[in-house]
């Protein structure tokens, strides 16, 4: 059995929705946000705003699958994430020493914003919402922090002054979730 780290890929990309609708949709039971103009938030949000990440296991030589997937569109100095989900029953197929392997990482939500993170860091921060318990434990490990907004959540790559601070998460907290 080859090593976690070789068996679980992170890419990037303009439109992922090739690799993680199905994913998406049976997290969501929603439709894949593909990238487009009006994707039905209240900002602009071209095609080329948007960054999206799908992380792929690879089960043997000849078998990967798409296990996780999240969202970032541009937002003048920041970015809007979204949209994270892995695969329910993924953990439990994992092998034992796979799953040690996998937790020891944090798991692929935090493997996939660990990425994203080398990636994404052109702006003053990500921002997101999040209230669900688990999913925040997750977001903390890689710096999020709340914000004085129910459910929003910061994490700062170059943290401006305070008044610039307060501007940032005012803009935000006023596209709503």
């Amino acid at each position: 059995m080859i090593a976690f780290d070789e068996s679980v890929h992170v890419i990037g990309l303009r439109n992922a929705a090739f690799f993680a609708s199905q994913l998406f949709l049976e997290s969501f039971a929603a439709d894949f946000p593909i990238p487009r103009e009006q994707c039905g938030l209240p900002i602009p949000t071209p095609p080329e705003a948007w960054r999206q990440y799908v992380a792929f296991y690879k089960w043997s030589d000849t078998t990967f699958e798409p296990v996780g997937f999240c969202n970032w569109i541009r937002y003048g100095d920041v970015y809007l994430e979204g949209g994270m989900c892995v695969r329910r029953n993924f953990y439990r197929r994992l092998p034992k020493e796979q799953w040690d392997a996998c937790k020891a990482r944090g798991g692929i939500a935090q493997i996939i914003m660990q990425t994203a993170e080398r990636e994404l860091d052109d702006c003053f921060a990500w921002f997101g919402y999040c209230g669900d318990k688990k999913a925040y434990l997750v977001d903390t490990r890689v710096g999020y922090q709340p914000t004085d907004r129910q459910y929003l959540i910061v994490k700062w790559f170059h943290e401006p002054d305070q008044q610039r601070k307060r501007a940032l998460i005012d803009r935000v907290a006023a596209i709503g979730p």
